[in-house]
């Protein structure tokens, strides 16, 4: 039923309903696109599908970095552990 559309929107929690309506509106700058298709709902449908898909690429690359800074931060806190344990034995050693 074409008029429902606005209120089966209104039935989702705010939050969600917040989150959809900025979806709709990153996925309006391809409105000249998907307006030239035959099946004009699936075409924004799968538009929608390619910001997520952009999203979680950015979201990866950035949890990739992170890994990253990580896992050497915790290779010197490792080394200057050693380090540390080295002059320890030293010392006792002298």
């Amino acid at each position: 039923m074409p008029g429902n559309e606005k209120d089966w929107k209104e039935q989702l929690p705010d939050e969600d309903e917040e989150r959809l309506n900025e979806l709709l509106k990153t996925v309006s700058k391809y409105r000249q696109a998907y307006s030239e298709a035959s099946d004009i709902k699936v075409a924004q449908l799968w538009c929608a599908i390619l910001e997520m898909n952009k999203a979680n690429a950015e979201l990866q690359e950035r949890i990739a970095r992170i890994e990253e800074l990580l896992e050497n931060m915790l290779s010197l806190a490792k080394i200057k552990y050693e380090e540390k344990k080295k002059l320890g034995e030293s010392l006792e050693t002298y």
